[in-house]
């Protein structure tokens, strides 16, 4: 399915290479299945996840996936890279292109690290807009000091991305 939601009609026409105009009659013959339910509508929308089928022919069966990995030291969080291993090399899964990242470590981080196929739940996680909270423990060489808290606390301007990150709360759980 190249587009991730589209009008049943569409779909079929498209799948079955039949006309738009000639898919109400099948629907109105019971003929096809969205998600094992005999569908009615033309305009009922599908995604890549529904399960479509027309004379009990299957057109789309995708299923989602959802996998955590721990990200080792010295792998790039992402899908492709030239220079270095990538998180997507590490699987050995038929569907690995399909994964991406949600999210990202640094290169030198270690820890939980999650891939999908359904881009709708990783922007859910995401998205800034979202506002998911996300924890991280990390150890340094040097303790903090109290402008470096303040300054998580304000948000932190990145000039080379022209960028200000969203506050952050530190607390700090030993030296």
């Amino acid at each position: 399915m190249a587009s991730k939601r589209a009008r049943l009609d569409r779909f079929i026409s498209s799948k079955a290479g039949i006309s738009q105009k000639a898919v109400r009659p099948i629907l109105a013959q019971g003929r096809i299945l969205v998600d094992g339910h005999v569908a009615t509508n033309t305009q009922q929308l599908i995604d890549e996840f529904s399960h479509v089928t027309f004379d009990q022919q299957v057109l789309q069966a995708n299923s989602p996936r959802y996998l955590m990995m721990n990200k080792p030291k010295g792998v790039v969080s992402a899908t492709k890279d030239d220079k270095h291993k990538t998180v997507i090399d590490l699987l050995e899964r038929a569907d690995r292109d399909s994964l991406h990242i949600v999210g990202r470590l640094d290169f030198n981080s270690t820890g939980l690290l999650l891939l999908t196929n359904d881009g709708r739940w990783s922007r859910r996680l995401t998205e800034p807009d979202k506002k998911v909270s996300k924890l991280y423990r990390v150890e340094l060489a040097d303790p903090i000091t109290q402008a470096t808290v303040d300054a998580f606390a304000e948000g932190m301007y990145f000039e080379y991305e022209d960028i200000t990150t969203r506050p952050a709360q530190l607390h700090i759980v030993s030296d």
